[in-house]
């Protein structure tokens, strides 16, 4: 017992020695952390290029049969600002550039594209999507925390190229897909977290559909030379037990790392992937699995 009293009084006098030895301001505070303000910073006639890299690959095994579906894409696309706004919302142009294509399904013939080659040398079902190549695709309006705020307008060559959709559904698509991340309204520290309400409507077997509310969550990992890195992950967040329903998300379930260069306010690289395995999708002898990594990076020069 007296040994634990005499341990226990020699700690007390080193604590209140290194306490006093210790100035006020060099004490550790947490509310002292470093704050940073991530925003995109629109320029009039301002144009930034990417290259954009998709590589998907779904496979579907029933008992002993088994399908692969191959879809990868190449391209380069750029923005241009025509206009900014006092807010500083920037009035965007987007346009893709170049793209090869290569997909194939099963045993089928692989299809391979590229948009330099004649509409000619291009399967019937893809020339609608090449003959938009080098054109401007839409006109939106971007907020500085990189919220589509407004579609203006779509071109009719998108459109054809993808019926059954509407402006604001592939306006949407396209910029989600592009450089746009939800960013936090309010300066943050690293660690920080916000997120992205989402959601997807899906149908079961009778063809009843279903809507699900997906989230996603985006933290600040790190800021290193004017660069910060922020990831995400996806979350369900309406109960699923139905094997079909969930086979529709596979393809929506991805994490995901964005680097964005601070000081000009351009996303630098933009990384997303999947890697989901599902049983029993459409059976109970069937599996399915979801591989998909799509990366977008800017161009030298900009």
């Amino acid at each position: 017992m007296l040994s634990h009293t005499r341990t226990f009084v020699t700690t007390l006098v080193l604590v209140s020695l290194l306490t006093r030895g210790m100035p006020a301001e060099e004490t550790p505070s947490t509310d002292d952390a470093t704050t940073w303000t991530l925003a995109f910073k629109f320029k009039a006639d301002q144009t930034v290029h990417y290259q954009d890299t998709f590589q998907s690959t779904i496979r579907l095994q029933k008992g002993e049969k088994k399908v692969r579906i191959l879809n990868n894409r190449e391209s380069q696309k750029h923005y241009r600002v025509l206009s900014v706004d006092m807010k500083g919302q920037g009035l965007l142009e987007t346009v893709i550039d170049h793209v090869k294509i290569h997909a194939q399904q099963g045993e089928e013939p692989a299809i391979r594209i590229d948009s330099n080659n004649s509409l000619d040398e291009c399967p019937t079902d893809f020339r609608p999507l090449l003959a938009t190549v080098g054109r401007p695709i839409a006109r939106s309006r971007c907020a500085t925390s990189g919220q589509l705020v407004r579609v203006l307008s779509i071109s009719k060559a998108w459109l054809e190229a993808h019926p059954g959709n509407s402006n604001q559904s592939l306006a949407k698509t396209l910029q989600k897909q592009g450089f746009l991340v939800p960013l936090p309204d309010k300066p943050v520290a690293v660690g920080a977290s916000w997120d992205e309400p989402l959601e997807a409507t899906t149908a079961d077997e009778v063809g009843k559909r279903h809507k699900i509310s997906l989230k996603k969550i985006y933290s600040l990992e790190k800021v290193e030379n004017g660069r910060a890195t922020i990831t995400w992950k996806t979350v369900r967040l309406t109960p699923i037990t139905n094997p079909r329903l969930l086979a529709q998300l596979i393809q929506l379930i991805s994490t995901g790392e964005v680097v964005l260069d601070i000081e000009r306010g351009v996303v630098v690289s933009k990384t997303s992937q999947i890697d989901q395995t599902l049983v029993g999708p459409f059976g109970p002898d069937t599996l399915m699995t979801a591989q998909t990594k799509h990366e977008l990076v800017l161009s030298e020069g900009n």
